[in-house]
């Protein structure tokens, strides 16, 4: 084997190669040495931290079977009770999960919902069951999430009012105020409601609404308020005859019913409502259409002493979104010895859009 000969310039060149690579090495053990003094000294400052956020007892097993898991300190998270009671094994998770074994049947509960596994020699069956609530637990809030009432909306229907006693006055009132009940129309604009739930499928409903009554007259007449101060009617004079006739009025309401929703082959419910309504006047007028000397149209705004704070009964029955509805009110439409006893009444279908 021939060794080649290496010459004084190559020499130097190894020289200094060797010496650069020893100073290189040189720098590099302290920096590598400090790196990994850094990433221990980091570890022992996270083990301390934790040691100091997270609790010895993270994980308690305690006496009778019952284990507390505990996430941060003095937050529980779940506890699990398990128990033993005659053929029955019960095991508890939380307040809500509860798993119930008999040999027999095994039950899991989770909140409301129930289901139930039974058992036999042949045979498996797994029904599914709600409760109200079971072991004491009550559902703040789950059943008054749950009940949605049934009357913001839109609503059509048809306005009159029934007779009480008459007035007496100088002119005789005869069947003035007799109305043309097909054109006498009531519309109603009611608010997404405000929902109360006793349970699932009975509550309280509120909203406030804006209703729009038009009393067609029937007769050729029309309503003033004379130098007494009390309602008359007033017809044109002749040749002239109105064609149309009425009394328009605008109340703000608020009413306030129970509800009872029916369940109907799980696809819907049939919604029951009665209760209270109350109302208070924010405007009225009289409107006449008649022909002289070409079509003519005069409207009168006036209070007519018609009450400005009215209330009544009122009630509901529909399927779903559709209603129907009636309102009765108890207190007269005039004031009192200003202008005849009449009593107001709707009724007609709504079309809920809150659902």
């Amino acid at each position: 084997m021939i060794v080649p000969a290496i010459n004084n310039k190559q020499l130097v060149s190894m020289k200094r190669i060797l010496i650069l690579s020893v100073l290189v090495f040189a720098f590099l053990i302290p920096v590598v040495a400090q790196e990994k003094e850094e990433k221990i000294k980091e570890l022992e400052e996270l083990e301390q931290q934790t040691e100091k956020t997270t609790p010895p007892d993270t994980v308690i097993a305690a006496p009778e079977d019952t284990l507390a898991v505990i996430m941060a300190e003095d937050e529980e998270v779940a506890v699990v009770v398990s128990e033993e009671k005659g053929d029955t094994s019960r095991v508890k998770i939380g307040e809500i999960v509860t798993i119930e074994d008999t040999g027999e049947e095994t039950v899991i509960r989770i909140g409301k919902k129930a289901v139930k596994i039974l058992e036999d020699d042949n045979d498996t069956g797994i029904t599914r069951e709600e409760e109200e609530d079971y072991e004491g637990v009550r559902y703040t809030g789950q059943t008054r999430r749950d009940f949605d009432g049934h009357l913001g909306g839109l609503e059509l229907g048809f306005n009159g009012y029934s007779t009480g006693r008459w007035m007496q006055n100088e002119t005789p009132l005869e069947n003035y105020l007799d109305l043309n009940t097909a054109k006498s129309t009531n519309f109603n604009i009611v608010s997404p409601p405000v929902s109360l739930g006793f349970t699932r499928h009975f509550g309280l409903v509120t909203a406030l609404g804006v209703n729009f009554n038009n009393y067609r007259f029937d007769g050729n007449v029309t309503l003033v308020v004379n130098d007494d101060g009390i309602i008359a009617p007033v017809s044109p004079a002749d040749p002239i005859r109105f064609e149309k006739s009425k009394l328009a009025t605008v109340y703000g309401f608020v009413p306030v019913m129970l509800e009872l929703h029916i369940p109907v082959n799980h696809s819907g419910t049939i919604n029951l409502g009665a209760g209270v309504i109350g109302a208070v006047k924010l405007g009225s007028h009289t409107k006449v259409v008649y022909y002289d000397d070409g079509k003519q149209k005069d409207k009168n705004h006036d209070d007519f002493n018609l009450n400005v704070l009215r209330y009544g009964v009122t009630a509901r029955a529909g399927y779903e979104m559709i209603q129907v509805y009636g309102t009765f009110y108890l207190s007269p439409m005039f004031e009192d010895n200003r202008g005849p006893e009449l009593y107001p009444f709707e009724i007609g279908l709504a079309l809920t859009i809150n659902d």
